[in-house]
Parts: structure tokens; C-alpha cells; sequence
């Protein structure tokens, strides 16, 4: 089964994905900040049971998930698991009495005592965040059926931290924007998104860089507004980005082609024959090569030149799924051989 990164639609437009994540908390329990390690595990156990039987099988509303003891899988583990987005960096060095309920295409999630005792995710590729919510809903209704949510009449779902108060509703979209990027015009547009209430970040989430022209846009504000509300407004601003980047693109196809394909070109000569090479600058070139592949200047290219989707790839040479691939590194210069050891495997001329 192929992963949601793995599905050639994760290349297929200006929009990577669209993902939904839902916070919940119990009556019964502090915050998982507050947690002593008997309620910890008391919390897990009741998560547990509104998941799957007493057989540890999925209910038939669930099926296809699994359970994983945070506690008990390697650091190793841990880290592929944040570069896949399935949970959250801050559950790697946290992971004690902390779970996951995950399926095997890694689009739905449900992380056990992160910031709240329930974040339930659901990820889509391309432009569907209609249906995230509807997968991320279906869960939290079922879960619902047999756990006391910490609900307000007046504040709504009542979370860790304030800002997610309300709804609970985390929604965002994953876009590939090197146009904007690179004439500045994201500077204004950030501008205008935080106005609005939206916050744009790196790949990965939160504190992280943007590698590759990607960039996350998600709502900051869950208190005072509906959930279809969010995701409206989530559509219409997101909407006027992609709107502008493909106007950007379409003057570049018209009236820069020989840059377009020469920046494709030289980028996709450089990672089939690199012998060592960072992940910033690889994710440079994979993003020069993305924008080719959109643009369609790729003449002489054969047909499905990768094995995976350029995604995919930015996806596995990050440093834990890299040495997943290809062997443990002995120490970071090692890391950026592997790298390029990779690339000289999925690029095929």
C-alpha cells in the first residue's frame, strides 16, 4: 500500500496536502503536563478501549489502525516517525507513557498524552481538506462514543494551551511556493495571512525552517469561530496563494523558459552525480526540479524519470528515513555520502 507522500498526486499542483488535526482532552484527567504516571497510563488505557477491543483489534469504525506503545520503540523510530509527520517533535524526547494509533498509509493518526491527551490527525494529498476533516471527524465521533471530552457550553473544547480552545481545529495545507519565495511577494503575503489569522510556517510545523519552497498555512485562531468557518477562510486564503503562484509560473513558462529548464537541468545533473551533499541544498534542487516537472519544460526527460515522487524523495532524505534507506551514518559528513548515494539510485537517466 502505497503511503500518502508515495501517491503521485503529492506532485500534481501547488498544493502537497491538506491536513486536519483535532485536540481533545479528558474530564477525568489533568493535562498531560500535569499527568502523574499512573494516570498517564490510566488515560492511555481508556483511549485504548475507545479505539479497539479487548483483543487489541481495531472497532470495525477504526479499521485499519494499529497501537503503538511510544515508550517501547526505539529513538530511531521515533525521529522517522516526526519526518513523516505522524507525530509531533516534541513526542521524540518525550515519549515516555505516550502512545500512537496510526494506520498503514500513514494518512490518520491519533497521538496519545502530547500536548492534549488526544491529537487526532488526518492527512489527504493535494487539495482535499474537506475529506481530512470528514477522516479526522469520523474518529473523533467514534472515540467520542465511550470518552467524557473536558467540554465548555461557553468556550468550547477546553485545551492545554489556550490557543487551541474552541474548536480544537488545527486545519493547514503544505504548499510548494519557490515563485513567491524567491521574488520576495512572501513577505507580503505573510502580512496579510497573519491579519487574517493565519500563520504560515517551515515543513515542519512550528519553529521549523522552511527547506525546498515549502511552507505550511494553518488557521491560529479555534475560539469564535465555526469549523466550517476555519476552513472556509482556510480555502479562500490559501486559494489566493496558489492563485498567485501560478500566475508567476505561467510568466515564467512564457517568458523564461531557457532559466526554467536550465535551473531543471543543472539541478537534476547535480543530484545524479553528487558525491556528498547537504539537505538544505538538496532540497534546493528538488525544488527547482518540481517546479520544471510543473511547468512541463522538461523536454528529453523520460517518462516517470524517479523512482517515487520528488515528495517522496524530499520526504526520504531527511536524516532518519535516509539511513532507514541506506545504512547507518557514522557521523554528519557521512550523512550528506549517503545522501548523495541515494540520489545516484532514484535518478534515473
Amino acid at each position: 500500500m502505497l503511503k500518502w507522500y508515495e501517491n503521485p498526486a503529492a506532485d500534481a499542483d501547488v498544493i502537497i496536502s491538506s491536513r486536519v488535526r483535532l485536540a481533545r482532552n479528558l474530564v477525568k484527567y489533568p493535562f498531560p503536563t500535569r499527568l502523574s504516571s499512573t494516570d498517564a497510563s490510566a488515560a492511555i488505557r481508556a483511549m485504548h478501549a475507545s479505539v479497539f477491543t479487548e483483543e487489541n483489534r481495531p472497532n470495525v469504525e477504526a479499521e485499519g489502525l494499529k497501537f503503538v506503545d511510544l515508550s517501547h520503540i526505539s529513538n530511531w523510530d521515533l525521529n522517522i516517525l516526526a519526518e513523516r509527520h505522524i507525530i509531533s517533535p516534541s513526542m521524540v524526547s518525550q515519549a515516555a507513557l505516550r502512545g500512537l494509533v496510526y494506520n498503514d498509509n500513514e494518512n490518520i493518526s491519533v497521538m496519545f498524552n502530547e500536548e492534549d491527551h488526544l491529537r487526532i490527525q488526518s492527512i489527504f494529498v493535494g487539495q482535499d481538506l474537506d475529506a481530512a476533516f470528514e477522516a479526522a471527524n469520523r474518529l473523533d465521533d467514534l472515540m467520542g462514543q465511550n470518552l467524557d471530552y473536558a467540554f465548555d457550553a461557553e468556550f468550547g473544547f477546553l485545551t492545554s494551551c489556550p490557543t487551541n480552545t474552541g474548536t480544537g481545529l488545527r486545519a493547514s495545507y503544505m504548499l510548494h511556493i519557490p515563485l513567491l519565495e524567491s521574488t520576495g511577494s512572501l513577505k507580503v503575503e505573510v502580512g496579510i495571512l497573519t491579519k487574517a489569522g493565519f500563520t504560515m510556517r517551515g515543513i515542519h510545523g512550528e519553529g521549523s525552517e522552511s527547506l525546498g519552497s515549502i511552507y505550511q498555512i494553518s488557521n491560529q485562531i479555534t475560539l469564535g469561530k465555526t469549523e466550517d468557518e476555519i476552513i472556509h477562510e482556510l480555502k479562500y486564503y490559501t486559494g489566493q496563494l496558489v492563485e498567485k503562484e501560478l500566475s508567476a509560473r505561467g510568466i515564467m513558462a512564457r517568458d523564461y523558459l531557457a532559466e526554467v529548464a536550465d535551473s531543471f537541468w543543472r539541478s537534476y545533473g547535480i543530484l545524479s552525480y553528487c558525491r556528498k551533499i547537504s539537505l538544505p541544498e538538496a532540497m534546493r534542487h528538488l525544488s527547482a526540479i518540481r517546479l520544471g516537472v510543473m511547468l512541463g519544460r522538461v523536454m528529453g526527460l523520460a517518462e516517470n524519470p524517479f523512482n517515487g515522487t520528488i515528495y517522496n524523495i524530499m520526504t526520504n532524505i531527511r536524516p532518519y528515513g535516509l539511513q532507514k534507506i541506506m545504512g547507518p551514518a557514522t557521523d554528519p559528513r557521512h550523512l550528506d555520502i549517503l545522501r548523495a548515494d541515494y540520489f545516484r539510485k532514484v535518478f534515473v537517466r
